[in-house]
C-alpha cells in the first residue's frame, strides 16, 4: 500500500512512501502515519528549523 508523504510544517507534498517499506527498513523516528498519510519534513523546513549554526547576540 502506497501512503502520501507530507511536510508537517508548509503541507507540500513530499512524495509516496511504501507501507511495506517501513516495515523491513524500521520505522523512521521522524514520520507520523495518521491513516495512510504519512507526515514528515520536507528538506527546506528541516533546514529553517536547525538551529545549530545560528548566534545569538545579547
Amino acid at each position: 500500500m502506497y501512503m502520501l508523504k507530507i511536510c508537517r510544517c508548509c503541507d507540500s507534498i513530499i512524495g509516496e512512501l511504501e507501507a511495506d517499506d517501513l516495515k523491513t527498513m524500521g520505522m523512521d523516528g521522524s514520520i507520523e502515519v495518521v491513516g495512510n498519510v504519512a507526515f514528515s519534513l520536507c528538506p527546506y523546513c528541516m533546514q529553517e528549523l536547525d538551529t545549530g549554526g545560528i548566534m545569538y547576540y545579547q
